[in-house]
């Protein structure tokens, strides 16, 4: 099932970052000098670091699926599994022939695969759940110390001080692309493909616990008429206000994001089925306040609710269809309110 490969790809991610971890233990351990030894002790104590922040990950996760957003899990986890085997057969060729040219490259494509998108989402993921970021800027440091650590031990050579910046470039320049395609650059809250990609493994993960799911769609009342009186600027911060409201009010687990213009979706699981109205009528008064203290706006709510069956997809496009039907409903018998089913 989806939820076990998942679990396969976080326990993937976790063996190769511990055997990195080794494999740089065993390198301070041939280096020949006492710089060079702390820095392979340093590089293998961050990236014990790193494992030990997915191991507690596992351990909070492991009643559940957890929210981690994969594209072709399938072929992700086989990818894995043949990156490892490829680390395995040039670290036991590194120990035939130990010396600080193969030590190099050998971590410099440990690096490489400790880019893969899998930990890129597993980071994310221990972000949310935690409240460590083990990527982003902080892995971005510990990056940057490693190349230059290379240099500052005297192990670099021409081919390693080239393998090195177009690694660190190589990261700086997916973190950026996974950036832009994954938030909205305006609100700060999910695209629609991104808010579809993380919602669909939460919705297997309800299918399998029979957990209820609420869909809310939330839309700005009279917002083109707010735009054309007080400007796109304006209309513009108050779609940043909305989208932080949101945000703030609701739980580290729901998902947010930009369905189109100026509506917004979210998607919520578990969710108790008499608590969803409270929920949405909650961000109705926050919305009204928030955004009042920049021009007075309103925000209409349609919410749908209910079990996941034998089709994920069917089930997802059906609460979606409800909750449209209700906000319609709400949009067309006064706005400022929120119509449930």
């Amino acid at each position: 099932m989806a939820g076990d490969i998942l679990h396969e790809i976080i326990d993937a991610c976790l063996s190769m970052e511990r055997k990195a971890a080794q494999i740089f233990s065993t390198f301070a351990t041939h280096a020949k000098t006492g710089d060079a030894r702390h820095f392979w002790e340093t590089v293998a104590a961050q990236t014990n670091h790193h494992s030990t922040l997915i191991a507690t990950l596992r351990a909070v996760e492991s009643r559940s699926v957890p929210p981690l957003v994969i594209y072709r899990p399938a072929e992700t986890r086989e990818e894995l599994e043949m990156v490892e085997r490829g680390i395995d057969e040039q670290f036991e060729r590194y120990r035939s022939d130990p010396n600080p040219e193969a030590a190099c490259l050998l971590a410099f494509r440990l690096q490489l695969c400790l880019l893969h998108p899998a930990f890129a989402s597993i980071c994310r993921m221990v972000k949310d759940t935690i409240g460590e970021d083990a990527n982003d800027h902080g892995y971005g440091i510990y990056l940057r110390r490693f190349i230059d650590g290379i240099g500052s031990c005297c192990m670099t050579t021409p081919e390693s001080e080239l393998l090195g910046e177009a690694l660190f470039r190589l990261w700086n320049e997916a973190r950026q692309l996974a950036a832009q395609s994954h938030l909205d650059p305006l609100t700060g809250v999910l695209t629609r493909a991104a808010f579809f990609r993380e919602v669909l493994p939460l919705a297997h993960a309800a299918q399998r616990t029979g957990s209820n799911a609420g869909m809310m769609l939330i839309d700005l009342d009279y917002f083109k008429l707010l735009g054309e009186s007080r400007g796109h600027e304006a209309g513009d911060r108050v779609l940043q206000v909305v989208a932080d409201t949101i945000t703030a009010q609701l739980r580290r687990s729901d998902v947010v994001g930009r369905y189109d213009g100026d509506e917004f979706i979210v998607f919520l699981s578990p969710v108790e089925p008499a608590a969803l109205r409270s929920v949405a009528e909650n961000l109705r008064a926050r919305i009204g306040e928030a955004s009042g203290r920049i021009v007075p706006a309103t925000v209409s709510i349609g919410a749908a609710q209910g079990e996941f069956g034998a089709s994920v997809d069917d089930s997802l496009g059906t609460l979606i269809r409800l909750a449209d039907e209700c906000l319609m409903q709400a949009k067309y018998t006064g706005k400022n309110k929120v119509v449930l089913k």
